[in-house]
């Protein structure tokens, strides 16, 4: 499962082990147990990563052949690429840009994508 944290300052990605209906799951019942109210929505996120790290064209390719149809990939400009996912937005406010996003793909999928995001935030932080 991926999960990305939207926050102000930045964007956290992680790759977890959890299935997404349990996470999801636990969440609820955790906001429910403290008396929060928690929105979960079927949603579409992206993510942008540098065009020297994420060839367009090589991870369509890839993503083709693993069968991910829930996720897009656009060249925004000459420097970077977004990765587009489809999932469910958590948070406690409907309207709110802060939040977590969360999606189920193949496994070979997720550590792809994960591997390319710590590769680009390690060699080329990226700002949001």
């Amino acid at each position: 499962m991926l999960k990305l944290i939207y926050t102000e300052p930045a964007l956290h990605f992680e790759l977890l082990t959890a299935e997404l209906e349990d996470w999801v799951e636990s969440r609820l019942v955790f906001a429910n147990s403290t008396g929060e109210t928690m929105f979960v929505n079927s949603e579409k996120a992206s993510f942008l990563l540098p065009e020297e790290i994420c060839d367009a064209t090589a991870v369509k390719f890839y993503l083709h052949h693993q069968g991910a149809k829930t996720v897009t990939v656009n060249r925004c400009d000459l420097d970077r690429v977004e990765i587009g996912l489809t999932g469910y937005w958590l948070s406690t406010d409907l309207h709110d840009t802060e939040g977590v996003f969360v999606t189920q793909l193949p496994d070979r999928v997720e550590l792809y994508l994960w591997q390319l995001w710590c590769t680009a935030n390690v060699s080329s932080p990226i700002s949001l």
